[in-house]
């Protein structure tokens, strides 16, 4: 991903977070001056969403965020029907009886 900001620097990583308010974290950045005399290697960057001018993204990372987003949705299916699975065990337990059940005695009948 390459984000430039609205000083003119440039930055160029791997995006690792976005948030609603366009912060963007990138890690292995390499940054590029305004007059592109200058190169810097970051291991982690964070970028303010309001001091952005522009982000362009890999032409492959709308695939890729698909398939992530399609193994998230698979992930989240198979834990809630583990739970749905967990719940009707534990119903199923709740509904046994516990210990000893002793039979009641009959009454008398005095006669």
């Amino acid at each position: 991903m390459v984000v430039e900001v609205k000083a003119g620097d440039t930055y160029h990583g791997k995006l690792e977070q976005l948030d609603k308010f366009m912060n963007v974290k990138l890690t292995n950045v390499k940054h590029t001056s305004k007059d592109g005399n200058s190169f810097h290697g970051i291991k982690e960057l964070l970028i303010k969403g309001n001091s952005i001018k522009y982000f362009r993204l890999n032409p492959n990372a709308e695939k890729k965020a698909q398939e992530e987003a399609e193994i998230y949705e698979q992930q989240q299916q198979q834990k809630q029907q583990k739970q749905n699975e967990q719940k009707q065990q534990r119903k199923a337990q709740n509904q046994k009886p516990r210990g000893k059940s002793f039979p009641q005695k009959q009454s008398q009948q005095r006669r």
